[in-house]
């Protein structure tokens, strides 16, 4: 026998499916969004140092500094996939918003190779200079929608700072300063901005519903 919502049932099984995913966020997700915020902002700084105290000559080498995020970004899955796990009730949204970042993961992998072959065909690393930009627009785009499902303000203000952040880079690496490395930093103050202080806030909420 088909089962029929009126119109008040829909809207409050909607409403507690959005209450439940952002519970599951609180549970433990804002660790991940806390170490990875962290995680990259400080390899960004780090590069930017480098980039200043290296010889010219070696001025490139300082960009291997970002293979520490591949061992980093397993200590982040398997941190993940331990929240995942201890998730009583997954929900449709709880779904979508994992199904968004590994559709973002997926996204920067297929950016970056295009951009590496690219830079071996023509023989130039200027395309590089597109990449914290770009990145940051997709990062911007999936919190948006994580924002949007859970109800959460400071992951939509996280994700207008990426905006924000991404004209920045724009702007001053191409008109202002004609360097750069100061997407760098602005990178590094974007992650605090939309990772690490979304996940405290997130920490707090959780531990203020116990």
């Amino acid at each position: 026998m088909e089962t029929k919502f009126t119109e008040q049932e829909s809207l409050a099984v909607i409403n507690e499916m959005i209450d439940q995913a952002r519970n599951n966020v609180q549970k433990g997700s804002a660790n991940s969004m806390i170490y990875n915020g962290y995680a990259v902002a400080i390899v960004a700084v780090l590069d930017f140092i480098l980039l200043y105290l290296l010889p010219e000559s070696y001025k490139n080498s300082a960009n291997w500094i970002w293979l520490l995020m591949i061992p980093s970004s397993f200590i982040s899955r398997y941190v993940q996939s331990r929240v995942d796990r201890s998730a009583i009730v997954k929900t449709q949204i709880d779904r979508i918003i994992h199904s968004l970042w590994n559709g973002f993961a997926i996204s920067v992998a297929v950016l970056l190779s295009i951009l590496f072959s690219m830079s071996l065909v023509y023989n130039t690393w200027h395309y590089f200079a597109a990449i914290t930009p770009t990145i940051m627009i997709m990062v911007a785009l999936a919190e948006f929608g994580v924002a949007k499902a859970c109800r959460f303000k400071p992951f939509l203000w996280g994700a207008i700072g990426f905006w924000a952040g991404a004209l920045f880079c724009v702007f001053f690496t191409f008109f202002v300063l004609k360097n750069g490395s100061i997407q760098l930093l602005v990178l590094a103050v974007c992650m605090i901005w939309g990772f690490v202080i979304p996940g405290y806030k997130l920490n707090k909420l959780a531990k203020d519903n116990v």
